[in-house]
């Protein structure tokens, strides 16, 4: 037995060594290269071959806690429908996980809730890429009047960027009319409004409460008959868990404040000021879990998803969520990076992968 397996090992062992020196044959690096970029190109241009637009995916590109240290990205939501995509917040490191998944060209409309960095820092690459993947129109990205800073400031920022592209391959080949974003601006109120519509979904926003940002928003989706309730950034307002009864799935951010306020006293204890401080002043900045549990209590809910969690996912924490929405009535989710949600037109049935 010994020497049989003996006998394995150097079997596996000299086909590792073989593999690993074959990758210095430039026939072996040509197919592995053409492999890779075929892979790739499909990813990036092919059109999807089964368009279903009676199936709604969430994608989540960017599930991460405000200024984390983890690789997870910041706030970031597609909106799949067929082959369109729409997105809402667009944080640091989230662009990627949405051009690994989809043709960034067929980004449709963006939406901000508001302009925090962790809600916009990848907002001038996914435009950008958007773009030069072969665009057809200028991005729209919709919002408050926030959103006049972020775009105009992007796009005076990748001007340089967009002539210099437009000099090497030419005006057929990147329009320069497509590259500018244009902000589609609306004045948000309390109660719900529509400022979006189209064949796929229609999108209302309301006022959350987010102080000191004077005009931070969340957005009621429907596709089809079915309702998708987006909290933005906010503490608890009435303005989100009076639009909840009835609706399919309520993505909300959350905070776990006993967790905070135990880092804002370790940081205290440690005389790390500006940690003390961060720490203090965040408080009243999201959603403690126990309060958005409580406000759901007697409501018509199919699927809690929270997002954007406070502190940054760690293993007790994400302990603490399992135990505190393990007896609730409705579905429960801690999202995670590269989560996707199915939601069907003409079906109760939702499915997390």
């Amino acid at each position: 037995m010994k020497k049989i397996l003996i006998f394995s090992l150097l079997i596996i062992l000299s086909l590792a060594i073989a593999g690993y020196f074959s990758l210095s044959n430039q026939f072996v690096q040509n197919f592995l290269l053409k492999s890779l970029f075929e892979s790739r190109m499909q990813a990036l241009f092919a059109e999807s071959e089964s368009v279903n637009s009676d199936e709604l995916e969430i994608f989540f590109c960017g599930s991460g806690s405000p200024l984390s240290m983890m690789p997870e990205g910041a706030q970031c939501m597609a909106f799949v429908i067929g082959s369109d995509i729409y997105v809402i917040d667009n944080g640091e490191n989230s662009f990627a996980k949405i051009s690994n998944n989809y043709p960034p060209q067929n980004i449709k409309a963006v939406f901000i809730t508001h302009a925090h960095s962790d809600h916009i820092g990848d907002l001038d690459e996914l435009n950008l890429r958007r773009w030069v993947s072969g665009a057809e129109t200028p991005l729209k990205v919709y919002g408050s009047s926030e959103i006049i800073n972020v775009t105009e400031g992007i796009n005076l920022a990748y001007q340089n960027d967009e002539n210099y592209r437009v000099d090497h391959h030419g005006v057929e080949f990147v329009p320069p009319e497509n590259r500018p974003m244009i902000p589609i601006v609306h004045k948000p109120t309390n109660s719900p409004q529509l400022i979006f519509e189209d064949e796929n979904l229609k999108v209302e926003s309301f006022l959350v409460d987010h102080h000191p940002v004077k005009e931070a928003l969340g957005f009621r989706l429907f596709f089809g008959n079915k309702k998708i309730i987006i909290s933005g950034d906010t503490e608890i307002t009435d303005n989100v868990f009076s639009l909840v009864n009835g609706a399919d799935i309520l993505i909300h951010d959350g905070m776990i404040k006993d967790h905070v306020k135990l880092l804002e006293k370790v940081a205290k204890e440690n005389n790390v000021y500006r940690a003390e401080v961060a720490f203090h002043d965040i408080l009243d900045y999201h959603a403690d879990v126990i309060d958005i549990k409580r406000n759901l209590e007697n409501k018509d809910l199919g699927l809690l998803i929270i997002n954007h969690l406070v502190p940054a996912k760690n293993p007790i924490g994400i302990r603490y969520m399992e135990d505190l929405f393990s007896n609730v009535s409705y579905d429960f989710l801690l999202a995670r990076d590269n989560d996707k949600i199915i939601v069907y037109k003409n079906s109760d049935e939702i499915i997390i992968n």
